[in-house]
């Protein structure tokens, strides 16, 4: 933790200062491989081996696993694979989640660029040179589109990525290509624009293209997960999804008062007609008009509802930025590591 000492700034929970200088003198790597992990034991050998295949013509390269808090041994077969001296990793204390681990891994990562992809191989790695190439063209993001089809996504999947990204469009702040995922590469003045923001809520895929820098995309359809399950459970996918409009968008609170303001407008109207009503229009006995009473309670109770909803999850994210806690622990990184190993030899 010497390290942490260079900048008083750094957040001491996100472990050592970033080593970005050296992609800058030319001294690092020339592309970092970012991967986040958890619970992916049986893809971190077979992930190493294919990544270091189709980057040795590529220049000089690192390949930076995200360990999120797994309890399967991941940990142990990534601390195997970074004998390797072009392997590193940075470890969290728990499961952070998913854009967590993978920025710790941009603010491990030294590269000139930074590709960030998942351990599963459904982010094919053999992409990877398609993506290098467009880098090398000039352009500052290159983000892998991904291209379903009937074979490799259930149409629930289809339909509601579809569903999510004509929303997106509608309420953010950036357009994001419908198919887009968190496999994509990063020039070295983007991941440093990203390491330099402190916010708690980083949904990275609309993120990089806030910030402006040219983009194009490179079509892929996904691989097949090689071991293990999915760990993106519908509950997951929900949450990702509303943290992606919260963090780009205030639409939805505008639409809650427009909301408000319509139904105040029924409101009005139905007062009007309740008076036409008892003053032009002959009732007959008993209590007419309840059942649309009652409709009407329980329509403008779910609003009501809505609304609250929407400004409470709005006002728990500025709870979350106030609070000012590191988004993720790191509990072990490669360098770490080996530092104990070599203080244990000379102690033995």
């Amino acid at each position: 933790m010497a390290h942490l000492s260079e900048c008083k700034s750094w957040p001491r929970a996100h472990g050592p200062k970033p080593r970005s200088i050296m992609a800058k003198t030319g001294s690092g790597p020339d592309i970092s491989v970012v991967i986040a992990a958890h619970n992916e034991v049986g893809n971190i050998a077979p992930m190493c081996a294919v990544l270091k295949q189709l980057l040795a013509p590529l220049g000089r390269y690192e390949i930076i696993f995200g360990e999120d808090g797994s309890t399967d041994g991941t940990l142990e077969e990534i601390r195997t694979a970074a004998r390797d001296p072009a392997v590193r990793y940075v470890s969290l204390t728990r499961n952070f989640g998913h854009e967590a681990c993978l920025r710790a891994g941009l603010r491990h990562a030294d590269g000139r660029a930074v590709i960030v992809m998942d351990a599963d191989f459904e982010h094919p790695p053999e992409l990877i040179p398609d993506l290098v190439k467009q880098w090398r063209a000039g352009f500052k993001i290159v983000a892998a589109q991904r291209l379903d089809d009937e074979a490799s996504t259930s149409m629930f999947k289809r339909m509601t990525s579809r569903l999510y990204y004509r929303v997106f469009d509608s309420l953010g702040d950036v357009h994001i290509e419908p198919g887009s995922a968190n496999y994509l590469l990063m020039d070295r003045i983007v991941v440093d624009a990203i390491n330099e923001l402190q916010d708690q809520e980083l949904f990275l895929r609309g993120l990089a293209r806030w910030f402006g820098y040219s983009l194009t995309t490179v079509p892929y359809r996904p691989g097949t997960r090689k071991h293990g399950a999915t760990k993106y459970s519908l509950r997951r996918s929900l949450d990702l999804a509303v943290t992606g409009i919260a963090s780009h968008s205030i639409r939805p609170l505008r639409a809650a008062i427009w909301l408000s303001l319509s139904f105040a407008v029924v409101g009005g109207l139905l007062l009007v007609y309740s008076i036409v009503s008892f003053l032009f229009v002959q009732h007959t006995a008993g209590a007419p008009g309840w059942a649309s009473i009652m409709a009407a309670i329980a329509i403008l109770g779910a609003v009501q509802l809505l609304v609250l909803g929407i400004i409470g999850e709005y006002v728990g994210r500025i709870l979350r930025e106030t609070r000012r806690r590191p988004r993720y622990v790191i509990a072990e990184t490669e360098a770490a590591a080996g530092e104990e190993s070599e203080t244990d030899r000379k102690t033995h």
